[in-house]
């Protein structure tokens, strides 16, 4: 039964076989030797062969690659829930400078506290719409 796995650039086919020596170390923790040329257990201290680290790699990779892609996707799902929050922590720490203000990103004039920012809101989809239609004017002008 051959086992295939993609690791960028480099796709490794692997062909199994019943051959199993247990006494070989099953650890996971490699120590790659450039001046020997050799792999070494960091826990038990054996020598192995490079193929069967690579091996061993190859075998876990599906698992390691299905972890990252599902940090990957927290990671995105939590910062979409909580982008609120980061815009509100930007605002507070541009309203502490005590040099400086935060800029309208449209006009590029100053926007005080006193100013009664946030006391206004406007429906998103009506934004939406908005910005759309300055957006396709913008591109109509020459």
């Amino acid at each position: 039964m051959a086992e295939v796995v993609d690791l960028g650039d480099f796709r490794i086919t692997y062909q199994r076989h019943n051959k199993y020596d247990r006494e070989v170390c099953q650890h996971k923790q490699f120590e790659l030797d450039d001046n020997g040329e050799v792999v070494m257990c960091l826990l038990c201290g054996k020598q192995i062969s490079a193929f069967f680290a690579l091996r061993l790699l190859t075998q876990d990779w599906g698992r390691i690659a299905a972890d990252i892609q599902t940090r990957q996707a927290r990671v995105a799902e939590e910062k979409a829930k909580h982008i609120h929050l980061i815009a509100a922590r930007e605002v507070e720490r541009a309203w502490r400078d005590r040099r400086h203000v935060p800029t309208c990103p449209h006009c590029g004039e100053g926007i005080r506290a006193t100013d009664g920012f946030g006391r206004g809101a406007i429906n998103l989809q009506i934004d939406d719409a908005r910005r759309a239609q300055r957006a396709a004017a913008q591109k109509d002008q020459p």
